[in-house]
């Protein structure tokens, strides 16, 4: 049985906040933009009440991944890096996307910064363009995949330990991979999925695939891939091993099943709307 036991300098390090500052300002702000732009919608039911508080949970699971003492101690140990990379990459981005920001967003800025900056950018033929070929499936899973495995590479991951802003740069590209990703399993209303309902169940399962793979190589690996990590977990009573193996299960067993839920809750929308097709042609035919 593994135990953890906090190093000396443990206590500091659950006082360390990070200075990223696209996380201090970017999270604070798209938190009072949405709930502004929530307030001048038509309706108060338009948004719902399940879609506010699925955008505010996916901002906070970004902030303890990005800001709280648990960007310090992924730095420490790799499974807690691991769970810093779940939080953004599964917790965060789909429930941010569940929450529809765009239009409560869009209308949280003033109203001359919206006409004059802001709704020009929206409707650039470059700018929807990019948009459209990122967000495609064929793109936005090669780009998820590619980085989840480029940046485990021992001497890319060993580089984001010691070079902050390369570290913060693995960050981003999780962050946008993810919403490429999700883009096309969650419909980001109003806009919609470039997938079918039933589509989209063969995408979330062959991307549970690599995600599957990649967690059992640091899961049954006979050896540690980061050796930074070797002395730093020692601090906390593992070996560098027993902590790239406690990373592994980590991504394999919560990774697993959040992509095995959006796999069910695929399923269930792909019968529902048969179901719902099938009612349509049958009060057509009537």
């Amino acid at each position: 049985m593994i135990a953890l036991h906090l190093g000396p300098h443990a206590g500091s390090l659950w006082a360390t906040w990070s200075i990223d500052p696209a996380a201090w300002i970017g999270i604070p702000l798209a938190w009072v933009l949405y709930t502004r732009g929530l307030r001048t919608l038509p309706e108060p039911g338009y948004h719902g009440k399940w879609r506010p508080r699925a955008f505010y949970a996916g901002l906070v699971a970004m902030f303890i991944a990005l800001v709280s003492p648990l960007d310090a101690l992924a730095d420490e140990l790799f499974f807690v890096h691991m769970a810093q990379h779940l939080l953004l990459m599964l917790v965060g981005a789909p429930l941010i996307l569940l929450g529809a920001p765009l239009i409560p967003m869009m209308r949280g800025v003033p109203r001359n910064l919206r006409r004059s900056a802001l709704i020009p950018v929206a409707r650039s033929r470059s700018v929807r363009f990019t948009l459209r070929i990122l967000t495609r499936p064929l793109v936005a899973w090669p780009i998820f995949i590619g980085m989840l495995f480029v940046w485990h590479l021992p001497s890319v991951f060993e580089a984001g330990l010691w070079n902050e802003g390369l570290h913060l740069l693995e960050h981003a590209c999780f962050a946008v991979g993810a919403y490429l990703l999700w883009w096309n399993v969650i419909d980001p209303y109003p806009l919609k999925a470039n997938l079918s309902y039933l589509a989209r169940v063969p995408y979330v399962f062959i991307t549970m695939i690599p995600n599957f793979v990649l967690a059992a190589f640091l899961t049954f690996a006979q050896s540690a891939w980061y050796p930074t990590y070797a002395e730093r977990a020692a601090r906390y009573g593992f070996t560098a091993l027993e902590d790239q193996q406690l990373g592994g299960v980590l991504m394999w067993i919560p990774g697993s099943f959040i992509f095995g839920a959006a796999l069910i809750l695929c399923l269930f929308a792909a019968a529902r709307a048969e179901q719902a097709a099938q009612l349509a042609l049958e009060a057509e035919r009537d």
